[in-house]
């Protein structure tokens, strides 16, 4: 079961990948077909440990946070019937609440079977090995076929890992993700070699990707797990560290070719989020322009920005949500994560705190500069949900008195 899981896990994450790209119609084929057969093959094994473990229950806790998101999600539902483009609507529709079944499915699973193994597939153990599998398998591309593996950008003077199978912020975050579990998986007396060999993997696959936001967002899971240590001496080691390797990195990855302009308008983002919100947003404030939708034209899918490039999405996940589900959109989401925040800070374990942390700042970080966790269907999403769930549900032994709802 625990190879199963990883495995499920592992494919999940691939199957929002760019896997064969020289031809479209066979990627959406496969993606599509690899999502519905995961989320298939979680139920099913679901079903199977329901039937067998018949002593064990489910606890809900906090399920404002769940109830909020599914809010936003019906609201999306609802705004078919204004989209300025109904058909992208409808398939990123069917992608998120194809996403939402499969984190429900899975995530049950793999709580009951934790509680009944007593630890032995903990979720970061499972993160782990499935996004380190990812890294190594792009490292291979790497000396296999770099022309697909590797993007060239600013002129073709930077090669970034990724190329055409995954934007190489997308990948520079799911590797800070793997690093993030590996640590959490250190501080928890894991395998020392094997997690310090992933570790090296995934820093070495983000390093290669030169994602600036994704590395800012794993040096912050480092500095977080050596506060949490308690270890005086790492601390001051790290920030002696952090004084030598902080100009190597700002000169290499930071600031590419020394253009600095470049960083200070985040990449072209900064005049293009100014025109989406002076230009767009007024048009339709409150409902907006319907569930991935920020174009006004129902003949493209793009806004055409006045000041800096036209684009299908923001590269910002909350601008996102104000564009094509308005001001309604926006205080929906506003309070969902509040409750999620609440329903954190009211926690009482510890490793369910820790794995929130590990996974919400790479994966919020990005949601800053690309699709995000409110954004165009990709493994973000699916990553808050999991976030989402981690707060709400647990498992226990049976008993006869009925389940106890926790807002």
């Amino acid at each position: 079961m625990l190879i199963a899981l990883t495995l499920i896990l592992l494919l999940r994450i691939a199957s929002y990948f760019t896997l064969f790209p020289g031809s479209i119609g066979m990627t959406r084929v496969v993606k599509i077909g690899m999502r519905f057969m995961m989320t298939g093959v979680s139920l099913l094994l679901l079903l199977k440990m329901l039937s067998a473990n018949r002593d064990v229950r489910f606890v809900y806790q906090y399920i404002t946070s769940g109830m909020l998101y599914l809010a936003y999600a019906f609201l999306g539902l609802l705004s078919i019937l204004w989209s300025t483009n109904i058909q992208f609507t409808v398939l990123q529709l069917l992608m998120l609440f194809e996403s939402i079944a499969f984190v429900y499915f899975f995530y049950h699973l793999q709580v009951i079977y934790n509680f009944k193994s007593q630890g032995h597939a903990d979720f970061s153990q499972l993160m782990s090995v499935a996004i380190t599998l990812i890294s190594v398998i792009f490292l291979i591309g790497l000396y296999i076929d770099p022309s697909t593996f590797f993007r060239d950008t600013h002129g073709g003077a930077v090669s970034r890992l990724g190329g055409f199978i995954i934007n190489p912020n997308e990948l520079g975050m799911l590797a800070a993700i793997g690093g993030s579990m590996n640590f959490l998986e250190l501080s928890r007396g894991k395998s020392k070699p094997w997690n310090i060999l992933f570790v090296i993997i995934n820093i070495g696959v983000l390093l290669l990707t030169q994602s600036r936001s994704s590395l800012g967002g794993f040096m912050l899971i480092i500095l977080y797990f050596i506060w949490k240590s308690g270890n005086r001496k790492l601390q001051i080691v790290t920030f002696i560290g952090a004084i030598f390797v902080l100009p190597v990195l700002v000169k290499t990855i930071i600031i590419k070719e020394g253009d600095v302009s470049e960083v200070m308008s985040m990449t072209g983002r900064l005049p293009f989020w100014s025109d989406l919100i002076t230009f767009g947003f007024p048009e339709r404030p409150i409902l907006g322009y319907g569930f991935m939708s920020i174009s006004p034209s129902p003949f493209t899918d793009k806004f055409d920005s006045i000041h800096a490039y036209a684009a299908s999405m923001t590269h910002n996940t909350f601008v996102q949500v104000l564009i094509n589900l308005g001001l309604v959109g926006a205080f929906i989401v506003l309070f969902q994560m509040i409750a999620t925040l609440y329903a954190f800070v009211c926690s009482q374990d510890k490793y369910l705190k820790q794995l929130s942390v590990a996974l919400f700042i790479p994966v919020f970080i990005n949601s800053l500069t690309e699709f995000g966790i409110f954004g165009e269907a990709n493994y973000s999403i699916m990553f808050y949900q999991f976030l989402i769930l981690f707060l709400m549900i647990s498992a226990t032994k049976n008993e006869k008195h009925k389940k106890k709802y926790s807002y």
